[in-house]
């Protein structure tokens, strides 16, 4: 897995024009078949992340979705130190 996961680059196309070629630092690689398992472990570490932080989370098929009350300064410290 080590791997698999290590030196990897990343360009994104749209039509004809390719954008550089840039090391990939993070994220699910897609387009391979253990990408599904790898997303899924990646979406609930989050999930579990955010929510011990005290953030809403709620799943929307390939998504994430999360949100907070926000009443005071705290509160934004708070969702702020959830997204760091």
């Amino acid at each position: 897995m080590k791997h698999f996961l290590s030196d990897r680059i990343h360009c994104t196309r749209v039509g004809n024009v390719e954008s550089t070629i840039l090391p990939l630092l993070s994220g699910v690689i897609q387009g391979s078949g253990i990408d599904p398992l790898m997303f899924v472990m990646y979406i609930n570490e989050l999930a579990d992340i955010l929510r011990e932080a005290g953030v809403i989370v709620r799943f929307f098929a390939d998504d994430l979705k999360m949100y907070a009350r926000i009443s005071n300064c705290v509160d934004i410290t708070v969702m702020q130190h959830a997204l760091d």
